[in-house]
């Protein structure tokens, strides 16, 4: 049998295409509810399912959301994509995926591939939050996850980096750390590096670099080693905590430790930002801060959809994602 379109409902029901196409978009103002109901019921009664692109030409919407990924590995992402997966097909959109796997060019390429798409919005986690290429789009269709802008211009939906830290770090220094540090990729003007760090520092009121330990994203494992055990030497039998900014520098933290023979919590204290599931499994647990990964896509979602359904322009804003503290056994 064959599929069953967009005409044929119309013709079963004896109305115009056009009726039905205002049906399946919820413009019941259009029509009687007589008429609604013999629609609704033919629908039922045959298991019509809209096709989206029949859809997208009556309504001038594809019904397709674009994604821009920053980086695909970044085990962060995947949790977002999932809420953004999820969402989008509860809302009847279909996802266009893309990664600039952390490259700024790329991530411009890829945007505007989605552009030219004709997408009905876009969605950005962005490589570099300050790019050009956002004075390009429209507040009305796209909105930034995760990483923001100095001046929004773009619907943003973060964590609370700052207070979360902020909190957290605290936490640290009253189970009677003597030091903490904080242990980060270069902050290279990041919005999520720099809250976090700044965080750190209004915790614990130092205004230098003094306890920033930058590592690269990748190699540099023997400076790094060198200066954890320099800093180990110089405080000797006095408590001393390190806060690293994610997950992956966390790993890179632990490996550099091991290898230098110090284990955690007898000879140091860790905690970091990213709850990951083996932190919880492992023994003893990593305390951190847990942010819902999950959730920023969800929002995200709800946030363009609901922009495409008004479509009226905004001044951007900043929504925040609630944070929790997990607190085990690492400090």
């Amino acid at each position: 049998m064959e599929k069953l379109t967009i005409k044929d409902i119309a013709n079963l029901v004896n109305v115009s295409t056009a009726t039905v196409s205002n049906y399946i978009n919820g413009n019941y103002s259009r029509m009687s509810d007589t008429t609604r109901r013999k629609i609704e019921d033919m629908i039922k009664e045959t298991n019509y399912i809209p096709n989206s692109i029949a859809r997208g030409l009556a309504t001038n919407d594809s019904r397709t959301i674009g994604v821009s990924i920053a980086d695909i590995t970044n085990p962060f992402t995947s949790t977002v994509l999932s809420g953004i997966y999820d969402t989008c097909g509860k809302l009847g959109y279909n996802v266009v995926f893309t990664n600039a796997s952390s490259d700024p060019k790329r991530e411009i390429n890829n945007i505007n591939k989605l552009k030219h798409q004709e997408t009905s919005g876009l969605i950005i986690d962005p490589v570099n939050a300050e790019s050009p290429i956002f004075k390009t789009i429209g507040n009305e269709r796209a909105v930034m996850v995760d990483r923001q802008a100095s001046i929004v211009k773009l619907d943003t939906i973060v964590t609370d980096n700052f207070n979360s830290v902020k909190q957290f770090v605290n936490n640290m220094r009253h189970a009677n750390y003597a030091d903490v540090y904080f242990v980060s990729w270069p902050l290279q003007n990041v919005s999520t590096r720099l809250q976090r760090y700044h965080g750190f520092l209004e915790a614990t009121g130092i205004h230098d670099d003094s306890h920033l330990i930058s590592i690269e994203n990748s190699g540099g494992e023997q400076a790094f080693q060198n200066t954890l055990k320099q800093l180990m030497l110089v405080h000797d039998k006095r408590k001393i905590g390190f806060f690293s900014m994610n997950g992956r520098v966390l790993i890179r933290l632990l490996k550099a430790m091991q290898a230098l023979n110090y284990e955690y919590p007898a000879d140091y204290g860790v905690g970091t930002y990213e709850d990951l599931d083996w932190m919880e499994i492992i023994r003893p647990g990593i305390s951190c801060i847990h942010q819902d990964s999950f959730q920023l896509g969800v929002t995200a979602v709800n946030t363009l959809h609901n922009k495409l359904l008004k479509k009226n322009s905004r001044k951007p804003k900043l929504i925040l994602v609630p944070t929790s503290i997990k607190k085990r056994e690492s400090y």
